[in-house]
């Protein structure tokens, strides 16, 4: 049984979207800029958006933050920090390319480290704060026919991404899920209703108390999460995770089918093995 949230506005009936799409596999070189959301941008300036995957790399500046309570009271979960690493390094990095009030905007979770670091060492990095010291290398795919764009969540309260359709579909799906909805279960609904039965999935979001497989349930109400060694097989789902709670504890593990409820959200982008989607 999945543990839940209470979310400040009404729950919408459907509790996924879907927007197919191409995806295409890169590797890129990301050039310096002002921010890292616009070293990525211009990456994959001939696409409509990505998800992209960087290890080992040393940036300029570094900022990041890990879950954390609302002292308001106005959001389920809020934000811990920031953490300013300076010239941090990414360990390892996963982040989905959008878009946001016209402008180039990244979700990006990932394990951090710098020379005398105490603090917490994963985390959902800042696209703004952060920025590239030399251009770096990327690997994943450029999306054509559909991207993420953030818009305002009536039911979190949170500015979002949502996938929106661009195009003709292709060999993948972008998906988000919304709250209290076991992740792995509504996943396989949602790439269900795309067309897809095996594929491999990428992609991050939030639980809560998450359960792995032959772990003890983790005691924290809000998490930040990157899928590791995720796919479909046979339409049913199993997704390997890298977690941080709200105290900085990482862990990592295979998500417990049924167990695990979305917290604000799980954006994912699912590439088909075969055939077309869409």
């Amino acid at each position: 049984m999945i543990e839940r949230l209470v979310h400040p506005g009404p729950a919408p009936a459907r509790r996924w979207a879907v927007a197919p799409c191409r995806a295409e596999p890169v590797d890129l070189v990301l050039p310096v800029a002002d921010r890292l959301a616009d070293s990525v941008a211009l990456a994959l300036a001939d696409f409509d958006g990505g998800w992209l995957e960087i290890e080992e790399a040393t940036l300029g500046t570094l900022d990041f933050v890990i879950p954390g309570e609302d002292p308001t009271g106005a959001h389920a979960a809020w934000y811990a920090g920031p953490y300013r690493m300076g010239a941090g390094r990414i360990v390892h990095l996963g982040l989905h390319a959008g878009r946001k009030e016209g402008g180039p905007w990244l979700h990006g979770h990932g394990a951090f480290a710098a020379p005398g670091w105490e603090g917490p060492d994963f985390g959902h990095i800042l696209p703004f704060e952060s920025r590239l010291a030399q251009p770096i290398r990327a690997r994943g795919w450029g999306l054509k026919g559909a991207r993420l764009e953030v818009s305002a969540d009536t039911e979190t309260h949170f500015p979002l991404f949502q996938p929106v359709a661009l195009g003709a579909g292709g060999n993948a799906a972008l998906v988000t899920l919304r709250p209290n909805q076991d992740i792995t279960l509504a996943l396989e609904a949602a790439v269900a209703e795309a067309g897809i039965r095996d594929g491999r999935v990428y992609g991050l979001g939030s639980v809560v108390r998450p359960k792995l497989e032959g772990q003890p349930r983790i005691d924290s109400f809000a998490t930040e999460l990157l899928l590791t060694e995720a796919e479909v097989r046979g339409g049913r789902a199993r997704l390997g995770i890298e977690v941080v709670t709200l105290q900085g504890a990482r862990h990592r593990g295979v998500l417990e089918r049924g167990e695990n409820g979305v917290c604000i959200t799980a954006e994912v982008l699912v590439v088909a093995d075969r055939g077309m989607v869409g």
